[in-house]
C-alpha cells in the first residue's frame, strides 16, 4: 500500500466536511443591511418628533417676559438737580487698569483698585486752608502713585492750604523739623504725642503705613513734610533706599521716582530730602525736581547749614519756596549737645529771619526739647511751623 492510497480516505472526508459548512453558513445581503439601517434612522426620528416638543432642538434659548405698561403720568413738581451729572469713572489711570470689587482681574501686570466711598473724609472747598485732618480734593492730581499735590485752578497751593498757621509774632522766631518719622509706628505715635503742636515732622517714604500716620500728625494739627531719598557722596556704600534720586540718572527717571515719593502720603506742605548730598550740589540733576516741586505748590527744606550751595540759587530759578536748616540740632549725640545747638537756634533767630532747625527723631531728642520749649516764651522767642520760613500764605 503506497503513501498516496493513505492520505485519499482522509482528504474525501474533508472535503465533504467544508462542503456542509458552506451550506449551513447564512448568507448576507448588502442591499438588506442598507435598508434596514435606513429604516433604523426614520424610526428614531418618529420617536424624537413625538416626544420631544422643543423645535429648536436644543439650541440655547433665553426667556423674558415683557409686560405693557400704560404711560406714566406726568410729574407735577419736578425738583430741579442740584448737582452736575455725574462723569463715567475712568478705565484706566497713566495706561494702568482701574478695577472695582466684583469686576475680572487682568491677568498680569500692575491694577488700581477703586473701593467705593474712599474719597470719604476729603473736601472739596476752596478756601484758603483746609481744616486739620482734611485733604482739598481740588489740590490732588490722580497718579499711578496715588494722589500727588497741585496747584488748584484758583491758584491755592498746598504749602497754604495745608499750614498750620503761626500767631503773629514780633520778636524772634524758630521753626523746628524733626525728621525720619514713619519707619516705626510706636516711635512715631510717641514723637507725635510728645512733640509740641508747632514743631513740624517730616515723614521717610518708606513706612508700610505712612499715609495714615501723616494723617494722625495731621488731624491733631500738625505740619508735615515729606522726605525723598537723594543721592548722598558716599553713595552707593551709603545708599538711602529703593527710588533714590541719583545724579546720573535722566530727568524723566528722577522725577518718576520722586513722584512715587510724593503719592506716600496727602497733605503736607513740602519735601525734605532723606540724604542727599551730592545731589543737592549737582544742578543738572537738581534743577528738573526743583521746578516739578515749584510746579505742585510745595517748599523744600535742606542743604547745609551756614553754607553757599547750589540749592538756595537754584529754588530761587525755580521760584520754588525754600528753607536752609541754621542748626543740625542734634549734630552731637548727647544732652548737652543738643541743649547747645538749641540755645545757637534761638540766637540765629534774633537776626530777623525765621530760624529753622532740623533733627532726626530719637529719645534723647523729646527730652531735651521738652525742656528747651518750656522757657521760650519767657527768652522772648516764639515757636512757629516751618512753613513761615517758607513764605506760606496762612489766611483764612
Amino acid at each position: 500500500m503506497t503513501h498516496d492510497d493513505l492520505e485519499k480516505p482522509v482528504e474525501g472526508r474533508l472535503g465533504k466536511m467544508r462542503a456542509a459548512a458552506a451550506r449551513r453558513r447564512p448568507r448576507v445581503d448588502p442591499a438588506a443591511v442598507l435598508a434596514a439601517a435606513v429604516l433604523a434612522v426614520l424610526a428614531f426620528g418618529g420617536v424624537w418628533a413625538m416626544v420631544v416638543t422643543d423645535p429648536l432642538g436644543g439650541q440655547p434659548v433665553v426667556t423674558a417676559a415683557i409686560e405693557r405698561r400704560g404711560a406714566p403720568a406726568p410729574e407735577t413738581a419736578a425738583a430741579p438737580e442740584t448737582h452736575a451729572e455725574a462723569k463715567p469713572e475712568a478705565a484706566s489711570r497713566d495706561g494702568v487698569p482701574i478695577v472695582r470689587p466684583g469686576d475680572p482681574m487682568p491677568k498680569s501686570g500692575p491694577v488700581i483698585i477703586r473701593v467705593p466711598g474712599a474719597e470719604d473724609g476729603r473736601t472739596a472747598k476752596s478756601g484758603a486752608r483746609a481744616a486739620p485732618g482734611e485733604i482739598d480734593t481740588a489740590l490732588l492730581e490722580d497718579s499711578r502713585y496715588g494722589g500727588l499735590p497741585r496747584v488748584a485752578a484758583d491758584g491755592r497751593r498746598p504749602l497754604d492750604a495745608y499750614a498750620r498757621g503761626a500767631e503773629t509774632a514780633t520778636g524772634a522766631r524758630v521753626a523746628l523739623v524733626v525728621g525720619g518719622l514713619g519707619v516705626g509706628r510706636e516711635a512715631t505715635l510717641q514723637a507725635l504725642a510728645a512733640l509740641p503742636a508747632e514743631v513740624s515732622v517730616a515723614f521717610s517714604p518708606y513706612g508700610s503705613d505712612v499715609a495714615d500716620l501723616v494723617a494722625k500728625a495731621r488731624g491733631a494739627g500738625r505740619e508735615v513734610l515729606l522726605q525723598a531719598p537723594m543721592e548722598p557722596f558716599d553713595y552707593p556704600a551709603n545708599d538711602p533706599g529703593p527710588q533714590t534720586l541719583l545724579t546720573n540718572l535722566p530727568a524723566s527717571a528722577n522725577l518718576e521716582r520722586l513722584r512715587w515719593s510724593l503719592g506716600r502720603a496727602e497733605g503736607y506742605v513740602g519735601l525734605a530730602p532723606l540724604a542727599g548730598a551730592r545731589f543737592l550740589e549737582t544742578e543738572p540733576a537738581l534743577q528738573p525736581i526743583f521746578v516739578e516741586l515749584a510746579r505742585r505748590g510745595l517748599m523744600f527744606i535742606g542743604g547745609a547749614p551756614n553754607r553757599a550751595d547750589k540749592a538756595s540759587p537754584i529754588a530761587g530759578q525755580a521760584g520754588l519756596p525754600f528753607a536752609r536748616p541754621a542748626v543740625v540740632v542734634d549734630a552731637a549725640s548727647d544732652a548737652e549737645g543738643v541743649d547747645v545747638a538749641l540755645a545757637r537756634l534761638e540766637r540765629e533767630a534774633r537776626s530777623g529771619k525765621v530760624a529753622v532747625g532740623w533733627a532726626t527723631l530719637s529719645p534723647l531728642l523729646l527730652k531735651r526739647v521738652d525742656i528747651w520749649r518750656a522757657g521760650l516764651a519767657e527768652r522772648g522767642v516764639a515757636l512757629v511751623p516751618v512753613s513761615a520760613a517758607g513764605g506760606a500764605q496762612t489766611r483764612s
